[in-house]
């Protein structure tokens, strides 16, 4: 859908620079300023258009991971495209701050925890 309308967007802008030629040759002043606001404008929508396709590919990428997310009760594990497990990963950074950090195994005497995080320094059983 926003490649399309980028395309479109693209393609009328062409279409404008063709049309400002032609009227470059004509010489009306009135006909100049409104191909030169129709290309500010389809500059305008372009630059949109291509924002609008950056946001849109990352909230499909949190999408993505809040839905291969698994809590189980704990720590989270993600369920990858093949059906396999990985983790695990911090709760804490990722229901708060939408991050995954992978947890690393606890190595301390204290073995209460069997994780940790390096990133909020938060221990998980």
């Amino acid at each position: 859908m926003v490649v399309e309308y980028v395309a479109s967007i693209k393609t009328a802008w062409e279409f404008a620079k063709a049309v400002k030629v032609s009227v470059d040759a004509i010489g009306d002043a009135q006909i100049k300023l409104q191909v030169a606001e129709l290309i500010g404008a389809l500059a305008d929508a372009r630059i949109q258009a291509a924002e609008s396709a950056e946001l849109i590919a990352s909230l499909q990428q949190q999408l993505k991971s809040k839905s291969q997310m698994k809590f189980n009760g704990h720590v989270y594990y993600k369920t990858t495209d093949s059906g396999e497990s990985e983790g695990p990963w911090c709760p804490t950074c990722f229901d708060a701050r939408a991050i995954e950090i992978r947890l690393q195994s606890n190595n301390l005497s204290n073995r209460s925890f069997n994780w940790s995080c390096r990133e909020c320094k938060g221990y998980f059983k």
